[in-house]
């Protein structure tokens, strides 16, 4: 199967690899219309119900997201 992402925003890239961990097969092209160089901050929080979701989904991105927090109070 062909897929196209259209963006390379958390939501793209996650969705791509989440693709591709449901078959290599699968060809996967992400389109982003912004320089491989620029850079933007993201604030992204997620539920303990997302995290859950996250690691039946995909536990080896989970355990990587979750080593990369940044955790406050």
């Amino acid at each position: 199967m062909k897929v196209a992402v259209l963006g390379g925003g958390p939501a793209g890239l996650y969705f791509a690899i989440s693709m591709k961990l449901r078959d290599a097969a699968h060809e996967v092209t992400v389109f982003e219309r912004n320089r491989a160089d620029d850079t933007f901050g993201w604030g992204v929080v997620l539920s303990a119900e997302t995290l859950d979701n996250l690691t039946r989904n995909d536990p080896v991105s989970a355990v990587w997201i979750r080593k990369h927090f940044a955790y406050w109070d």
